[in-house]
């Protein structure tokens, strides 16, 4: 089970880049320009985009919970990273409003998305831990 939390990451990081490219279509410079709310745009978002997009926010937060029970501490420390990202970048969402919302979820999207690869990164390095060593190229006998 363990690692299937950590080999799952990169779709993780597949949704944070996503959710860049949602945002900006349905949250973009024009919406923010025009001073209108997206749901007020003539371009809102279909109901199975918007629902995809929740439960994927809502999978991602319980993923980034489940990494704080990994047995590795670089995942652990990953896993804190993506929690203090995420919270920041909420209460930062919530306080500037929309037309910063953009602007702040760039930054946190990205930041997320490379946790998520930072973590694949650990497990890569973890399989490799089994392969057996080559010293024997060096030595000379």
């Amino acid at each position: 089970m363990a690692d299937l939390m950590v080999q799952i990451s990169p779709a993780f990081a597949g949704f944070e880049i996503a959710q860049l490219f949602v945002a900006q279509r349905y949250i973009g410079i024009e919406q923010i320009r025009r001073n209108t709310h997206p749901l007020d745009a003539a371009a809102v978002p279909p109901a199975w985009l918007s629902t995809g997009w929740l439960l994927g926010l809502f999978a991602d937060y319980l993923y980034q919970g489940g990494l704080l029970f990994e047995p590795d501490l670089g995942v652990k420390f990953a896993a804190v990273l993506l929690i203090l990202t995420s919270a920041v970048g909420f209460a930062l969402r919530r306080v500037c409003g929309l037309k910063w919302g953009l602007v702040v979820m760039t930054p946190e999207c990205a930041a997320r998305a490379g946790f998520f690869m930072f973590v694949f990164n650990m497990m890569v390095l973890r399989s490799m831990e089994n392969i057996p060593s080559l010293e024997w190229l060096y030595h000379h006998n």
